[in-house]
Protein backbone atom coordinates (compact mmCIF):
# COMPACT_ATOMS: atom_id res chain seq x y z
CA UNK A 1 0.00 0.00 0.00
CA UNK A 2 1.42 3.39 -0.62
CA UNK A 3 0.86 7.35 -1.87
CA UNK A 4 1.81 8.47 -4.54
CA UNK A 5 2.80 12.24 -3.85
CA UNK A 6 1.50 14.97 -5.96
CA UNK A 7 3.02 18.21 -3.82
CA UNK A 8 5.75 18.38 -1.41
CA UNK A 9 6.63 21.40 -0.07
CA UNK A 10 10.50 20.56 0.64
CA UNK A 11 12.11 20.82 -3.27
CA UNK A 12 15.16 18.96 -1.83
CA UNK A 13 17.71 21.87 -3.30
CA UNK A 14 17.45 24.68 -0.14
CA UNK A 15 13.68 25.86 -1.15
CA UNK A 16 10.51 25.22 -0.72
CA UNK A 17 6.95 25.48 -2.46
CA UNK A 18 3.81 26.40 -0.73
CA UNK A 19 1.86 24.93 1.02
CA UNK A 20 3.63 23.07 3.64
CA UNK A 21 0.41 20.99 5.00
CA UNK A 22 -1.57 20.28 1.80
CA UNK A 23 -5.31 19.96 2.32
CA UNK A 24 -7.58 20.90 4.98
CA UNK A 25 -5.52 22.50 8.01
CA UNK A 26 -7.27 25.77 8.90
CA UNK A 27 -6.62 28.39 11.47
CA UNK A 28 -3.15 27.12 12.11
CA UNK A 29 -1.08 28.13 15.84
CA UNK A 30 2.66 26.82 16.17
CA UNK A 31 5.56 27.21 18.86
CA UNK A 32 8.90 26.46 19.07
CA UNK A 33 10.90 24.39 21.74
CA UNK A 34 14.58 23.93 21.58
CA UNK A 35 15.22 22.65 17.80
CA UNK A 36 11.44 21.28 17.61
CA UNK A 37 7.98 22.71 16.40
CA UNK A 38 4.91 22.16 16.90
CA UNK A 39 1.79 22.74 15.34
CA UNK A 40 -1.85 22.42 15.51
CA UNK A 41 -4.99 23.18 13.54
CA UNK A 42 -8.49 23.67 13.78
CA UNK A 43 -10.70 19.97 13.16
CA UNK A 44 -14.55 20.80 13.74
CA UNK A 45 -16.72 17.78 13.56
CA UNK A 46 -14.28 15.56 12.86
CA UNK A 47 -12.79 13.45 15.74
CA UNK A 48 -10.60 12.41 16.76
CA UNK A 49 -10.03 15.96 17.94
CA UNK A 50 -7.59 18.56 17.17
CA UNK A 51 -4.17 17.62 15.60
CA UNK A 52 -0.40 18.21 16.84
CA UNK A 53 1.99 17.80 14.15
CA UNK A 54 6.03 18.18 15.03
CA UNK A 55 8.75 19.60 12.38
CA UNK A 56 12.41 20.79 12.51
CA UNK A 57 12.14 23.01 9.47
CA UNK A 58 8.76 24.89 9.51
CA UNK A 59 8.17 22.84 6.38
CA UNK A 60 8.60 18.72 7.14
CA UNK A 61 5.84 17.95 9.30
CA UNK A 62 4.89 14.91 10.70
CA UNK A 63 1.42 13.92 13.10
CA UNK A 64 2.32 12.90 16.60
CA UNK A 65 -1.22 12.91 18.00
CA UNK A 66 -4.81 13.97 18.30
CA UNK A 67 -4.91 15.38 21.84
CA UNK A 68 -8.63 15.99 22.18
CA UNK A 69 -10.56 12.87 23.49
CA UNK A 70 -14.03 12.21 24.00
CA UNK A 71 -15.40 15.75 22.58
CA UNK A 72 -18.90 15.88 21.86
CA UNK A 73 -18.37 19.13 20.65
CA UNK A 74 -16.78 20.60 16.96
CA UNK A 75 -13.03 22.87 17.81
CA UNK A 76 -12.01 25.41 15.76
CA UNK A 77 -9.15 27.95 16.13
CA UNK A 78 -7.02 26.62 18.59
CA UNK A 79 -3.64 27.69 20.44
CA UNK A 80 -0.21 25.98 21.61
CA UNK A 81 1.89 26.57 23.90
CA UNK A 82 4.30 25.74 26.68
CA UNK A 83 4.53 27.34 29.88
CA UNK A 84 6.02 26.38 33.04
CA UNK A 85 6.92 22.72 31.84
CA UNK A 86 3.55 22.51 30.58
CA UNK A 87 1.31 22.28 27.30
CA UNK A 88 -1.52 23.85 26.85
CA UNK A 89 -3.72 24.24 23.76
CA UNK A 90 -6.72 26.78 23.80
CA UNK A 91 -9.44 26.45 21.75
CA UNK A 92 -13.02 27.49 21.57
CA UNK A 93 -16.40 25.33 21.16
CA UNK A 94 -20.20 25.22 21.33
CA UNK A 95 -20.00 29.38 22.25
CA UNK A 96 -17.51 28.89 24.67
CA UNK A 97 -13.81 28.94 25.44
CA UNK A 98 -11.72 26.08 26.37
CA UNK A 99 -8.47 24.41 27.25
CA UNK A 100 -6.64 21.06 27.84
CA UNK A 101 -3.24 20.57 29.25
CA UNK A 102 -0.66 18.09 29.37
CA UNK A 103 2.74 17.39 30.99
CA UNK A 104 3.74 15.44 27.13
CA UNK A 105 3.44 17.04 24.23
CA UNK A 106 2.70 13.45 22.59
CA UNK A 107 -0.19 11.82 24.95
CA UNK A 108 -1.48 12.45 28.65
CA UNK A 109 -4.03 15.12 27.74
CA UNK A 110 -6.69 16.25 30.02
CA UNK A 111 -10.56 16.41 29.51
CA UNK A 112 -11.28 19.97 28.34
CA UNK A 113 -11.87 23.05 30.85
CA UNK A 114 -14.24 25.29 30.08
CA UNK A 115 -13.31 28.57 30.67
CA UNK A 116 -16.74 30.15 30.41
CA UNK A 117 -15.75 33.24 27.68
CA UNK A 118 -17.20 34.45 25.16
CA UNK A 119 -15.61 35.59 21.71
CA UNK A 120 -13.70 33.21 20.19
CA UNK A 121 -10.13 32.46 18.45
CA UNK A 122 -8.13 32.12 21.61
CA UNK A 123 -4.61 33.79 21.88
CA UNK A 124 -2.36 33.11 24.92
CA UNK A 125 0.27 35.54 26.13
CA UNK A 126 2.45 36.32 29.29
CA UNK A 127 3.82 39.87 30.20
CA UNK A 128 7.17 40.47 32.02
CA UNK A 129 5.91 39.38 35.20
CA UNK A 130 4.84 36.50 34.25
CA UNK A 131 0.98 37.26 34.10
CA UNK A 132 -1.07 34.94 31.47
CA UNK A 133 -3.69 36.45 28.97
CA UNK A 134 -5.62 35.16 26.17
CA UNK A 135 -6.94 37.64 23.29
CA UNK A 136 -9.91 36.78 22.11
CA UNK A 137 -11.74 37.78 18.87
CA UNK A 138 -12.37 41.88 18.58
CA UNK A 139 -8.92 41.79 20.30
CA UNK A 140 -10.66 41.67 23.95
CA UNK A 141 -8.21 40.38 26.56
CA UNK A 142 -9.14 39.07 29.67
CA UNK A 143 -6.63 37.66 32.49
CA UNK A 144 -5.78 34.33 33.62
CA UNK A 145 -5.50 32.32 36.63
CA UNK A 146 -1.50 31.24 36.95
CA UNK A 147 -2.27 27.91 36.08
CA UNK A 148 -4.19 28.90 32.66
CA UNK A 149 -6.95 27.16 33.65
CA UNK A 150 -9.61 29.63 34.90
CA UNK A 151 -10.26 33.37 34.12
CA UNK A 152 -9.74 35.80 36.82
CA UNK A 153 -11.28 39.04 35.51
CA UNK A 154 -13.45 40.49 33.31
CA UNK A 155 -12.54 40.86 29.12
CA UNK A 156 -11.43 44.38 27.95
CA UNK A 157 -10.98 45.46 24.78
CA UNK A 158 -7.40 46.63 24.03
CA UNK A 159 -7.70 47.94 20.19
CA UNK A 160 -10.72 48.76 18.06
CA UNK A 161 -9.66 47.39 14.69
CA UNK A 162 -9.48 49.76 11.68
CA UNK A 163 -11.82 50.35 8.94
CA UNK A 164 -11.66 48.70 5.66
CA UNK A 165 -11.86 50.45 2.98
CA UNK A 166 -14.95 50.45 1.08
CA UNK A 167 -13.16 49.72 -1.78
CA UNK A 168 -11.54 46.45 -1.06
CA UNK A 169 -13.93 43.11 -2.02
CA UNK A 170 -14.69 41.61 1.51
CA UNK A 171 -16.78 38.89 3.49
CA UNK A 172 -17.33 41.65 6.23
CA UNK A 173 -15.39 42.99 9.23
CA UNK A 174 -14.75 40.15 11.50
CA UNK A 175 -11.77 41.00 13.61
CA UNK A 176 -10.55 37.43 14.70
CA UNK A 177 -7.88 35.26 15.80
CA UNK A 178 -5.48 37.18 17.76
CA UNK A 179 -1.57 36.13 17.64
CA UNK A 180 0.76 38.09 20.15
CA UNK A 181 4.43 37.59 20.47
CA UNK A 182 7.00 39.58 21.94
CA UNK A 183 10.50 40.94 20.70
CA UNK A 184 12.52 44.60 21.50
CA UNK A 185 10.74 45.32 24.12
CA UNK A 186 7.24 45.58 21.93
CA UNK A 187 4.18 43.23 22.38
CA UNK A 188 3.30 42.81 18.43
CA UNK A 189 -0.39 41.54 18.17
CA UNK A 190 -1.60 39.89 14.94
CA UNK A 191 -5.20 39.69 13.92
CA UNK A 192 -7.62 38.17 10.76
CA UNK A 193 -9.92 40.70 9.51
CA UNK A 194 -12.80 40.85 6.06
CA UNK A 195 -14.12 37.39 6.98
CA UNK A 196 -12.28 34.10 6.06
CA UNK A 197 -14.46 33.03 2.52
CA UNK A 198 -16.67 34.98 0.06
CA UNK A 199 -14.82 37.01 -2.20
CA UNK A 200 -11.49 35.71 -2.76
CA UNK A 201 -9.87 39.68 -1.57
CA UNK A 202 -11.85 38.86 1.62
CA UNK A 203 -9.11 37.67 4.51
CA UNK A 204 -5.91 39.39 5.71
CA UNK A 205 -3.61 39.95 8.50
CA UNK A 206 -3.51 42.89 10.35
CA UNK A 207 -0.59 44.02 12.58
CA UNK A 208 -0.30 46.58 15.54
CA UNK A 209 2.26 46.79 18.63
CA UNK A 210 2.27 48.12 22.04
CA UNK A 211 4.67 48.65 25.52
CA UNK A 212 1.47 46.85 27.95
CA UNK A 213 -0.76 44.02 27.10
CA UNK A 214 -3.77 46.46 27.88
CA UNK A 215 -1.87 49.21 25.26
CA UNK A 216 -2.12 51.33 24.18
CA UNK A 217 -1.44 49.81 20.72
CA UNK A 218 -0.47 51.45 17.80
CA UNK A 219 -1.53 49.85 14.30
CA UNK A 220 1.38 49.00 11.63
CA UNK A 221 2.10 51.45 8.71
CA UNK A 222 2.28 48.22 6.56
CA UNK A 223 -1.14 46.82 7.10
CA UNK A 224 -2.47 44.11 6.04
CA UNK A 225 1.10 42.78 6.44
CA UNK A 226 -0.74 39.88 4.53
CA UNK A 227 -3.92 39.85 1.78
CA UNK A 228 -4.86 38.80 -1.46
CA UNK A 229 -5.43 41.88 -3.59
CA UNK A 230 -6.50 39.90 -6.66
CA UNK A 231 -8.93 37.44 -7.21
CA UNK A 232 -6.83 36.06 -10.11
CA UNK A 233 -3.43 35.11 -7.76
CA UNK A 234 -2.74 31.08 -6.80
CA UNK A 235 -3.88 31.65 -3.14
CA UNK A 236 -7.18 33.18 -1.89
CA UNK A 237 -8.57 34.46 0.89
CA UNK A 238 -5.17 34.64 2.89
CA UNK A 239 -5.47 35.16 6.59
CA UNK A 240 -5.46 33.68 10.13
CA UNK A 241 -1.28 34.15 11.16
CA UNK A 242 1.00 32.76 13.57
CA UNK A 243 4.20 34.00 13.84
CA UNK A 244 7.45 32.13 15.31
CA UNK A 245 10.87 32.89 15.94
CA UNK A 246 13.30 30.07 14.32
CA UNK A 247 17.16 29.14 16.30
CA UNK A 248 18.24 31.85 14.20
CA UNK A 249 16.35 34.72 15.21
CA UNK A 250 14.36 34.89 11.92
CA UNK A 251 10.99 34.87 12.20
CA UNK A 252 8.29 33.49 9.86
CA UNK A 253 4.85 33.41 9.76
CA UNK A 254 2.24 30.44 9.27
CA UNK A 255 -1.09 30.56 7.59
CA UNK A 256 -4.12 29.44 5.87
CA UNK A 257 -5.16 30.52 2.48
CA UNK A 258 -8.04 28.93 0.00
CA UNK A 259 -6.17 27.22 -3.61
CA UNK A 260 -7.87 29.56 -6.18
CA UNK A 261 -10.20 27.32 -8.24
CA UNK A 262 -10.02 23.78 -5.64
CA UNK A 263 -12.11 25.54 -2.85
CA UNK A 264 -13.39 22.15 -2.39
CA UNK A 265 -10.18 21.41 -0.65
CA UNK A 266 -10.49 23.44 2.35
CA UNK A 267 -7.77 25.94 3.76
CA UNK A 268 -4.67 25.06 3.28
CA UNK A 269 -1.25 26.05 5.03
CA UNK A 270 1.35 28.26 3.83
CA UNK A 271 4.69 29.30 5.32
CA UNK A 272 6.37 32.88 4.55
CA UNK A 273 9.63 34.58 6.01
CA UNK A 274 9.25 37.52 7.96
CA UNK A 275 11.30 40.60 7.16
CA UNK A 276 11.26 43.28 10.45
CA UNK A 277 12.52 46.96 9.17
CA UNK A 278 14.66 49.25 10.75
CA UNK A 279 11.48 51.37 12.22
CA UNK A 280 10.72 48.20 14.16
CA UNK A 281 7.71 47.24 12.27
CA UNK A 282 7.46 44.02 10.26
CA UNK A 283 6.65 43.07 6.74
CA UNK A 284 6.02 39.94 4.33
CA UNK A 285 7.05 40.43 0.89
CA UNK A 286 8.36 37.26 -0.28
CA UNK A 287 5.19 35.72 -2.64
CA UNK A 288 3.66 33.14 -1.46
CA UNK A 289 3.19 30.92 -4.66
CA UNK A 290 6.91 31.11 -5.49
CA UNK A 291 9.49 28.66 -4.32
CA UNK A 292 11.50 30.26 -0.79
CA UNK A 293 14.69 29.96 1.02
CA UNK A 294 13.74 27.07 3.62
CA UNK A 295 13.95 27.52 7.26
CA UNK A 296 17.19 26.17 8.65
CA UNK A 297 16.60 22.68 10.96
CA UNK A 298 16.99 19.45 10.34
CA UNK A 299 14.27 17.12 8.56
CA UNK A 300 11.80 14.92 10.07
CA UNK A 301 10.44 12.29 7.83
CA UNK A 302 6.95 11.23 7.21
CA UNK A 303 6.40 7.45 6.28
CA UNK A 304 2.91 7.71 6.55
CA UNK A 305 0.64 6.85 3.85
CA UNK A 306 -3.23 7.13 3.37
CA UNK A 307 -3.59 3.73 1.73
CA UNK A 308 -4.16 1.41 4.79
CA UNK A 309 -4.15 -2.37 4.92
CA UNK A 310 -6.04 -2.41 8.38
CA UNK A 311 -3.17 -4.51 9.68
CA UNK A 312 -3.52 -2.74 12.80
CA UNK A 313 -4.72 -3.62 16.08
CA UNK A 314 -6.81 -0.21 16.07
CA UNK A 315 -7.83 2.29 13.17
CA UNK A 316 -5.62 5.00 12.69
CA UNK A 317 -5.12 7.97 10.22
CA UNK A 318 -8.74 8.39 9.91
CA UNK A 319 -11.21 11.31 10.47
CA UNK A 320 -14.65 10.39 11.52
CA UNK A 321 -17.80 13.32 11.23
CA UNK A 322 -19.18 13.00 15.08
CA UNK A 323 -18.28 9.56 15.71
CA UNK A 324 -18.18 8.82 19.21
CA UNK A 325 -18.42 5.75 19.44
CA UNK A 326 -15.26 3.86 18.73
CA UNK A 327 -16.41 0.89 19.38
CA UNK A 328 -18.13 0.49 15.88
CA UNK A 329 -14.56 -0.32 14.35
CA UNK A 330 -12.73 -3.18 14.59
CA UNK A 331 -9.48 -4.61 12.66
CA UNK A 332 -8.36 -8.07 12.04
CA UNK A 333 -6.53 -10.27 9.88
CA UNK A 334 -6.14 -7.23 7.11
CA UNK A 335 -9.26 -6.01 6.97
CA UNK A 336 -11.71 -3.51 9.22
CA UNK A 337 -15.06 -4.20 10.07
CA UNK A 338 -17.43 -1.20 10.72
CA UNK A 339 -21.01 -1.51 12.29
CA UNK A 340 -23.47 -0.11 10.57
CA UNK A 341 -25.71 2.92 12.23
CA UNK A 342 -29.29 3.40 11.13
CA UNK A 343 -28.56 6.74 9.74
CA UNK A 344 -27.94 8.42 5.87
CA UNK A 345 -24.44 7.97 4.76
CA UNK A 346 -23.79 11.87 5.28
CA UNK A 347 -24.71 11.00 9.00
CA UNK A 348 -23.61 7.52 9.67
CA UNK A 349 -19.76 8.89 10.27
CA UNK A 350 -17.95 8.05 7.54
CA UNK A 351 -14.21 7.30 8.01
CA UNK A 352 -12.02 9.91 6.16
CA UNK A 353 -8.71 11.44 4.88
CA UNK A 354 -7.78 14.69 4.23
CA UNK A 355 -6.21 15.32 1.43
CA UNK A 356 -4.90 18.49 -1.14
CA UNK A 357 -4.19 16.59 -4.57
CA UNK A 358 -6.02 18.09 -7.43
CA UNK A 359 -6.91 14.50 -8.93
CA UNK A 360 -6.51 11.44 -6.82
CA UNK A 361 -8.00 7.60 -6.72
CA UNK A 362 -8.97 5.86 -3.97
CA UNK A 363 -9.94 2.18 -3.89
CA UNK A 364 -11.15 -0.56 -1.39
CA UNK A 365 -12.58 -4.16 -1.30
CA UNK A 366 -16.09 -3.82 0.47
CA UNK A 367 -18.36 -6.72 1.83
CA UNK A 368 -21.67 -5.69 3.19
CA UNK A 369 -23.77 -8.37 4.87
CA UNK A 370 -27.61 -7.99 4.24
CA UNK A 371 -29.20 -4.71 5.39
CA UNK A 372 -25.32 -2.83 5.70
CA UNK A 373 -25.14 -0.34 2.75
CA UNK A 374 -21.14 0.32 2.13
CA UNK A 375 -18.71 1.78 -0.23
CA UNK A 376 -16.83 4.81 -0.65
CA UNK A 377 -17.50 8.65 0.22
CA UNK A 378 -16.97 11.93 -0.95
CA UNK A 379 -18.03 13.83 1.75
CA UNK A 380 -18.36 17.71 2.92
CA UNK A 381 -20.71 17.68 5.91
CA UNK A 382 -23.71 15.26 6.90
CA UNK A 383 -25.95 16.71 4.60
CA UNK A 384 -23.39 16.99 1.33
CA UNK A 385 -21.55 13.86 -0.04
CA UNK A 386 -21.23 11.74 -3.15
CA UNK A 387 -20.85 8.35 -2.86
CA UNK A 388 -20.93 4.83 -4.35
CA UNK A 389 -22.46 2.15 -1.71
CA UNK A 390 -23.11 -1.79 -2.28
CA UNK A 391 -26.55 -2.86 -0.60
CA UNK A 392 -27.85 -6.47 -1.37
CA UNK A 393 -26.73 -7.03 -4.64
CA UNK A 394 -27.29 -3.17 -5.91
CA UNK A 395 -24.58 -0.26 -6.63
CA UNK A 396 -26.29 3.02 -5.66
CA UNK A 397 -24.53 6.33 -6.76
CA UNK A 398 -25.49 9.44 -4.63
CA UNK A 399 -25.08 13.13 -5.85
CA UNK A 400 -25.07 16.13 -2.84
CA UNK A 401 -26.47 13.52 -0.75
CA UNK A 402 -29.46 12.42 -3.38
CA UNK A 403 -29.72 8.89 -4.96
CA UNK A 404 -28.55 9.63 -8.47
CA UNK A 405 -28.67 6.28 -9.92
CA UNK A 406 -28.36 2.39 -9.01
CA UNK A 407 -27.50 -0.41 -11.19
CA UNK A 408 -27.51 -4.44 -9.38
CA UNK A 409 -24.47 -6.59 -9.86
CA UNK A 410 -26.08 -9.54 -8.21
CA UNK A 411 -23.24 -9.89 -5.73
CA UNK A 412 -22.34 -8.70 -1.61
CA UNK A 413 -18.79 -8.00 -2.48
CA UNK A 414 -16.79 -5.92 -4.72
CA UNK A 415 -14.15 -3.66 -5.15
CA UNK A 416 -14.87 0.01 -5.61
CA UNK A 417 -13.09 2.72 -7.02
CA UNK A 418 -13.12 6.48 -6.97
CA UNK A 419 -12.14 9.21 -9.00
CA UNK A 420 -11.19 12.54 -8.61
CA UNK A 421 -9.97 14.41 -11.64
CA UNK A 422 -10.01 17.98 -10.66
CA UNK A 423 -13.42 18.35 -9.13
CA UNK A 424 -15.61 15.93 -11.58
CA UNK A 425 -15.85 12.33 -9.74
CA UNK A 426 -16.88 9.55 -11.28
CA UNK A 427 -17.32 5.95 -9.74
CA UNK A 428 -16.03 2.46 -10.82
CA UNK A 429 -16.50 -1.57 -9.32
CA UNK A 430 -14.56 -4.75 -10.00
CA UNK A 431 -15.49 -8.21 -9.55
CA UNK A 432 -12.25 -9.29 -9.67
CA UNK A 433 -10.09 -5.82 -8.44
CA UNK A 434 -8.52 -6.36 -11.73
CA UNK A 435 -10.66 -5.38 -14.46
CA UNK A 436 -13.05 -1.66 -13.37
CA UNK A 437 -16.53 -0.85 -14.98
CA UNK A 438 -17.03 2.75 -15.12
CA UNK A 439 -20.34 3.93 -13.61
CA UNK A 440 -20.96 6.69 -16.13
CA UNK A 441 -22.62 9.28 -14.01
CA UNK A 442 -20.17 12.04 -13.43
CA UNK A 443 -20.61 14.30 -10.82
CA UNK A 444 -19.07 18.18 -11.27
CA UNK A 445 -17.79 18.92 -7.78
CA UNK A 446 -16.04 21.92 -8.20
CA UNK A 447 -19.22 24.05 -6.45
CA UNK A 448 -19.23 21.93 -3.27
CA UNK A 449 -17.57 24.52 -1.04
CA UNK A 450 -17.89 26.82 1.57
CA UNK A 451 -19.29 29.37 -0.57
CA UNK A 452 -22.30 26.93 -1.42
CA UNK A 453 -22.83 25.37 1.81
CA UNK A 454 -20.86 27.49 4.73
CA UNK A 455 -18.99 25.57 7.75
CA UNK A 456 -15.67 26.41 6.56
CA UNK A 457 -15.05 22.96 5.38
CA UNK A 458 -13.25 20.31 2.78
CA UNK A 459 -14.45 17.67 0.70
CA UNK A 460 -12.63 14.52 1.99
CA UNK A 461 -12.26 10.98 0.45
CA UNK A 462 -13.21 8.02 2.85
CA UNK A 463 -15.32 4.64 3.38
CA UNK A 464 -18.59 4.51 5.18
CA UNK A 465 -21.09 1.92 6.48
CA UNK A 466 -24.86 2.25 7.32
CA UNK A 467 -27.54 0.16 8.16
CA UNK A 468 -28.79 -2.22 10.69
CA UNK A 469 -25.90 -5.14 9.36
CA UNK A 470 -21.80 -4.76 9.52
CA UNK A 471 -19.29 -4.35 6.25
CA UNK A 472 -15.61 -5.32 6.24
CA UNK A 473 -13.52 -3.37 4.05
CA UNK A 474 -9.81 -4.05 3.06
CA UNK A 475 -7.00 -3.08 0.36
CA UNK A 476 -7.53 0.54 0.91
CA UNK A 477 -5.15 2.49 -1.41
CA UNK A 478 -4.88 5.98 -2.30
CA UNK A 479 -2.98 7.01 -5.62
CA UNK A 480 -2.39 10.96 -6.20
CA UNK A 481 -2.57 11.65 -10.02
CA UNK A 482 -0.52 14.26 -11.61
Amino acid sequence: MFKELVHKADLGNGYYMNPILDGDYADPAVFREGEDYYLTVSTGDYRPGLSIFQSRDLVNWKLICHPLRGFDKAAWAPDILKYNEKYYIYFCAAGSNWVIWSENIAFGWSEAIDLKVGQIDPGHVTDDNGNRFLFLSGNYVVPLASDGLSVTGDMVQVLKASEIPDEWDIEGAFPEAPNVFKKDGYYYLTYADGGTAGPATSHMIMSARAKDIYGPWELSPYNPVVHTYSRHEKWISKGHGHFVEDTEGKWWAVYHSYENGYETLGRKLLLSPVEFTSDGWFRITQRADEAAQKPCGSVIVDESTFSDDFSGKKVSGWRAWGENEEGRYSCGEKCLRINGIDKTIGEGHPLTIITGDHSYEISVHVKAEPGCEAGLVLQYNEKIFNAAGLKDGRLQIYRIGRKLAEKQIGVSECWLKMKNDEQYISFYYSLDGAEYKKMNYVINAVSQNNNAYLGFLSLRPGIFAVGEASAVFSEFRYVGLS
